[in-house]
């Protein structure tokens, strides 16, 4: 059933992206009404019964999750960012930049941003190539992954995905 889900909001997404409308509505899989709303800007909002995920992209997709900092110099185009609220209150968010510092800088500079803003660091991994690092807020009430990827030619890809809640 989850794979049925899935690939229905694969296919929602495509149907966004293709124009149209500001406002469509769907039917899930078992009947579930989804409305797909699109601003114009890059940002699209799916709205279900139980809860809803905003998907924006270009520049305005560059904000960060966990109340991040942004890196300095980092290119937002082509960014990408979704933030989800289930039923459970929960929320997440995925966000992704370029940078040309090495990946070892761009988790150096997380790690300082992490424990500033509360977080204790769960894990690292150093895999020559990506670098990551994982923060936990103290109270327990979410965390940030951030991994950081040299891409010969083309800089540094860094994904940085959060949650709290629920």
């Amino acid at each position: 059933m989850r794979k049925g889900y899935a690939i229905a909001a694969l296919g929602l997404l495509t149907l966004a992206a293709c124009g149209g409308p500001n406002e469509q509505v769907y039917r899930g899989p078992d009947g579930e009404e989804v409305r797909v709303e699109r601003d114009g800007s890059g940002t699209t909002t799916y709205r279900r019964a139980d809860g809803e995920t905003v998907v924006t992209t270009g520049d305005a997709g560059t904000a960060m999750p966990g109340g991040l900092p942004s890196y300095p110099g980092a290119s937002g185009a082509g960014g990408f960012q979704m933030n989800a609220t289930g039923r459970d209150g929960g929320s997440g968010q995925v966000s992704s930049f370029t940078t040309s510092d090495a990946p070892a800088d761009v988790i150096t500079f997380y790690r300082n941003a992490l424990e500033a803003g509360g977080f204790e660091i769960a894990a690292t991994m150093d895999m020559g190539e990506t670098q990551m690092i994982v923060g936990e807020r103290a109270d327990g009430n979410g965390g940030v992954q951030i991994s950081a990827t040299a891409v010969p030619g083309q800089g540094t890809t860094v994904s940085v995905i959060g949650g709290e809640g629920g």
